[in-house]
């Protein structure tokens, strides 16, 4: 029996470190929620950002007939221009220019881009809304669209959404895109949600930015995961770039310290926006942190069979690679189905998802596939 084994002192507050330092890079991005009263914005911003959104949202008086919906733990702002019906055309885009410029320099503040709310059940689009339109497209040039709520409502072949899509089509074109939504979620997997996630996404000029939407959104897990793939992709050119030098035994302690960085990863895009974060990250960051060490050690043994001694202890890049693509591969699809069961509220199989036998199962599982997520 080997007696290699990593060190693990200091890996759990190394964990909570990068916890704090990815937080604080993420920026939340604002957007402008447009339409008349009843249209279904509250159920949309719901739907997409979760309930708690709404619940716990802190309303903060701004330019006139403008507030903007926040919470903590959800890193995006709503800008919600309530009550805009009331006035006429005119009186509601000086407001909103108004708005605008203020914000413009600030890009905590300036809004990035705008859904524009319109009701099947209203079934039209008004001279007035082609001329909010034109005008944050034209003359603000802020990206936005067009976003058809209550789609429940309108016949099973979309004709409703469909002929008002075709009126903002005749103004704008086909730049000015549409996105069919409905307040029920059965519904909405045949719809457009995902879509408009999608383009909210590469509406967002800054990386952070992009980044804090796909955290808070609750639609597409998938965009989640592309997410993360891409950043466990980039730990393991890291970790490639340790195995290229390696120094005895202190090459595997920079190897665990890495990883430690990458499950922080993996569970900030997956987790900040949930109602039980803090039972997650303590899962993780306790639990799964404190096997690391042990695991990297293990899974050494696995690919240099006869390693016990410091001497032989050094890892090439090609193992690196390799532990780590597979553990990030591990904790990319526990984590997930962490999340899905704490959207169900099924919170206490958490503990029993993040042990050490499945993660090691799902790591054995990548090289037996040979996945190559390291590509």
């Amino acid at each position: 029996m080997s007696n290699f084994a990593i060190p693990t002192d200091g890996l759990k507050e190394k964990f909570d470190e990068a916890y704090s330092e990815l937080k604080k890079n993420i920026k939340s991005p604002n957007i402008l929620l447009l339409g008349q009263t009843g249209v279904g914005k509250s159920s949309l911003i719901n739907t997409i950002f979760g309930k708690e959104m709404a619940k716990v949202s802190n309303v903060k008086p701004e330019t006139r007939g403008f507030h903007i919906y926040s919470n903590a733990s959800v890193p995006v702002n709503i800008i919600d221009s309530e009550g805009y019906e009331l006035a006429s055309a005119e009186q509601f885009k000086d407001s909103l220019s108004q708005y605008i410029d203020e914000n413009f320099a600030d890009i905590t503040k300036q809004i990035h881009i705008a859904w524009y709310c319109i009701s099947i059940s209203s079934a039209r689009v008004l001279p007035y809304d082609l001329e909010n339109l034109d005008y944050l497209v034209n003359a603000k040039k802020i990206p936005t669209c067009v976003v058809f709520t209550q789609c429940d409502n309108d016949t099973p072949e979309g004709d409703t959404a469909k002929a008002l899509q075709s009126v903002v089509t005749q103004r704008f074109g086909r730049y000015m895109p549409c996105f069919q939504t409905s307040n029920d979620e059965i519904i909405n997997k045949e719809l457009d949600l995902g879509k408009l996630i999608e383009w909210s996404v590469n509406n967002l000029s800054d990386e952070n930015l992009r980044s804090g939407f796909l955290i808070a959104q609750k639609v597409d897990l998938e965009k989640k995961g592309e997410k993360a793939r891409s950043r466990i992709k980039y730990y393991v050119g890291l970790a490639g770039a340790i195995g290229a030098s390696p120094i005895p035994m202190s090459d595997a302690v920079l190897l665990t310290g890495l990883q430690v960085k990458m499950t922080s990863d993996i569970f900030t895009l997956y987790g900040l926006n949930t109602q039980f974060t803090d039972t997650i990250r303590n899962i993780i960051g306790g639990r799964v942190i404190s096997m690391l060490g042990k695991m990297v050690a293990g899974s050494l043994l696995k690919f240099i069979p006869g390693l016990g001694t410091i001497a032989g202890a050094a890892i090439n890049a090609g193992v690196a690679v390799s532990i780590t693509a597979s553990l990030g591969y591990a904790l990319c699809l526990l984590t997930k189905k962490a999340i899905e069961e704490e959207w169900s509220g099924n919170v206490a199989v958490l503990e029993k998802l993040f042990t050490e036998e499945n993660i090691q199962r799902l790591m054995d599982e990548y090289k037996k596939k040979n996945l190559k997520w390291e590509k």
